[in-house]
């Protein structure tokens, strides 16, 4: 290894000229070319006087072990046209008097760890490439790419953002070698069009720290995004979409990120056929996604993970399974007329908001559980299905803060499969459709908001016993609403104590029991084959003024 040093100002940088490199500073010319084991440096005694000078170069791609621009009193500029650079050690590069213009890829090969990368500020005019198996390279400073199809390209080694950002038209990072991006609480800054990410192949990669990347493309035209197929909670990515009108698409079958953030875009966003989601996702109000038979799937696996579509339709399926994490509704969330929800692993909490699926909701197999906190679940199909608890093992609800709703909406028939777990919400009959429950289980409440508008029925499974904390169902005068089984056999209402005060019922096959006083009320119809029922109205509370005598 051997130093050499830039003398005699303007000179050409090739494979065979010593007539500028010198062992010293400021020495004499002759010293042998730079090879790949030897530092070059370029210094105030690298021009005559103070005077600008340009190095070219030429030939063949240069090398050099570390290469540092430090200490100029005049103008250096860096050029050659496609000439590569191959630096095996470190690099700096000085923030004033040195310029860059050569257009030729620079290829960082070290086998070893502890090697910087300082521009302060000098942008590279292309690409980039990191390829020293078991290299490490850390930045010092920003490090800037120009142009929208330059590409950093991480092939082998270790990448070490530190605080600092890089900023490149393209990213890729598609191999199967042993390659570490260590974010820090840095980050990558994707300003290209095309392919800006590619990390396809994801065997071998390892991503740590803050893991965001910002694709900041302002114009219209198409990006596309592949993270790669099976990319694990650990590894994933957060990605920002801050601007622009161009059409995103996703690379490949499957993609897996941490954050997905399009607040400030509205451009198309185009499908995949399943993408995970393991942190926070925000739409914004000006995109679009496109409709599609593919699949989106939360996968946080602990703390919250909050959700906010600002009014965007997802039309395609939606899937929470996430063992231990919890997924946060921030906004209403309206999914398309045919799309399933299926709950499988960990709590989706509505925190207050209502939650409109398409063609079911439907629970999976798995540890989960339904929060409200006051929201409302809306399942608005006329399917046998259209609740559908078809794994209760394990499933749960928590009423949270305020009264949480399910509600059944369809105009006609639709089905809630119940399969006998306690639902600590109201169960409300929504539309004109006959609403069949079936299974044992246990209501915080039941009504129907559809009897000011026409009549309708609630009817159970002939054999099963429903239980409610309260009954707040009831009919109007010309629109009775029915309480009956689904067959000629008669099912089981239960109340523990209180009173239920209906009216305007026509209930058939009924059996009221569980200790309370069940009041059908004084206007409503004995169909037959009732059991527990009153059909009078409840009496007045203890010391009403009905009830009150005076004597003289």
């Amino acid at each position: 290894m051997a130093d050499r040093y830039w003398i005699l100002g303007t000179g050409t940088w090739d494979s065979t000229s010593t007539t500028n490199w010198s062992a010293t500073s400021g020495g004499v010319g002759g010293a042998s070319v730079p090879t790949a084991a030897d530092n070059v440096y370029f210094d105030a005694n690298s021009n005559v006087l103070a005077t600008a000078f340009t190095v070219t170069m030429a030939n063949s791609p240069r090398v050099c072990n570390d290469f540092t621009a430090s200490g100029l009193d005049g103008t250096m500029t860096l050029a050659g046209t496609s000439i590569g650079l191959t630096v095996s050690g470190s690099l700096t590069f000085q923030a004033t008097n040195f310029t860059r213009t050569y257009t030729g890829v620079t290829t960082f090969n070290a086998t070893t760890t502890g090697k910087t990368i300082t521009t302060n500020g000098v942008a590279f005019g292309a690409g980039i490439t990191f390829d020293g198996v078991g290299g490490g390279w850390t930045l010092g400073s920003a490090l800037t790419t120009t142009g929208a199809t330059t590409t950093t390209t991480l092939t082998n080694g270790t990448l070490d953002l530190q605080s600092y950002t890089l900023s490149t038209g393209r990213f890729s990072s598609t191999n199967s070698n042993t390659r570490t991006i260590a974010f820090g609480t840095g980050q990558i800054s994707c300003t290209g069009t095309g392919s800006v990410w590619t990390t396809s192949t994801i065997t071998g990669l390892t991503t740590t720290g803050t893991q965001v990347v910002d694709v900041t493309s302002t114009g219209s035209i198409a990006i596309t995004v592949n993270v790669g197929t099976t990319l694990s909670e650990a590894n994933s990515i957060s990605f920002n979409f801050t601007g622009g009108t161009y059409a995103l698409s996703w690379g490949g079958s499957s993609s897996a990120v941490r954050n997905l953030n399009f607040t400030g875009y509205a451009g198309t966003v185009g499908q995949i056929l399943i993408i995970t989601i393991y942190g926070n996702l925000i739409l914004s109000t000006g995109m679009s996604l496109t409709a599609s038979t593919f699949e989106w799937r939360f996968r946080r696996t602990s703390g919250t993970q909050q959700i906010t579509t600002n009014t965007k339709t997802l039309d395609f399926p939606v899937t929470f399974n996430g063992v231990g994490g919890t997924f946060q509704l921030q906004d209403a969330l309206t999914m398309g007329s045919t799309r399933t929800a299926t709950l499988t692993n960990g709590t989706l909490d509505l925190n207050g908001f209502t939650y409109t699926v398409g063609t079911a909701f439907t629970t999976a197999t798995g540890t989960k559980n339904l929060t409200f906190n006051g929201g409302t679940l809306v399942c608005p199909a006329a399917t046998t299905t259209a609740f559908n608890n078809a794994a209760p093992t394990n499933f749960t609800t928590t009423a949270g803060t305020g009264t949480g709703t399910i509600s059944m909406t369809a105009a006609t028939a639709k089905t809630f499969v119940g399969g006998g777990s306690t639902f600590n919400c109201t169960l409300n009959q929504g539309g004109a459709g006959a609403l069949t429950v079936t299974g044992s289980n246990t209501f915080g409440n039941i009504t129907n908001t559809y009897k000011s508008t026409g009549a309708t029925s609630i009817l159970f499974t002939a054999g099963t016993t429903n239980t409610f904390a309260d009954w707040n169902a009831s009919g109007e005068s010309t629109r009775l609403l029915t309480i009956g089984s689904v067959t000629a056999a008669s099912h089981t209402l239960s109340k523990a104590s209180g009173t239920v005060s209906a009216d305007f019922l026509s209930i058939s096959r009924s059996t009221a029991t569980g200790g309370a006083g069940w009041y059908a009320g004084a206007n409503s119809t004995d169909g037959g084959n009732n059991s527990g029922w009153i059909f009078t109205a409840p009496p007045a509370p203890s010391g009403s003024n009905s009830n009150f005598l005076m004597f003289f």
